[in-house]
């Protein structure tokens, strides 16, 4: 019987680039040259990849609609063939909301365990990263 995938497998995977645990590869590609544009059509984008490597400009228009899906991009039409897509989330703030999901999840799948194994790596944390957590925390409920 084959094994049956869960999304906790990716965030199991050793990776250089944590985006690459929340997206796929052409997809974090994607997303990087979007953060760095601001907006684009997908022509601008497959101008970019192409710089770099071959892709088909059908699989950038495909990947860009699910990042809009997705809720990473704003897609507008400027006319019957061509759309104009903006950065709807930050990275920091993707990143944020990911994180935010994830943990919900968690808790949700986990209940109690879950709580139990965060306490344990909050007490693995040194003063000065303590801190900086706190202030983090802070931050995020001053902005809500």
């Amino acid at each position: 019987m084959p094994r049956r995938w869960t999304p906790y497998d990716r965030m199991s995977r050793k990776e250089d680039n944590s985006l690459h645990k929340l997206l796929g590869e052409l997809e974090v590609e994607l997303m990087e040259h979007m953060w760095q544009l601001g907006q684009a059509t997908v022509r601008d984008v497959t101008t970019r990849v192409h710089q770099v490597r071959p892709v088909a400009y059908t699989t950038v228009m495909t990947v860009m609609a699910h990042l809009a899906e997705k809720g990473l991009l704003k897609r507008t039409p400027i006319d019957k063939k061509t759309h104009l897509y903006t950065v709807a989330l930050t990275k920091e703030q993707f990143v944020e909301r990911s994180s935010r999901q994830m943990v919900e999840a968690m808790l949700e799948d986990f209940g109690d365990l879950a709580l139990v194994t965060f306490l344990e790596a909050v007490d693995q944390v040194g003063p000065e990263q303590m801190k900086r957590l706190r202030n983090r925390l802070k931050d995020l409920k001053s902005k809500a």
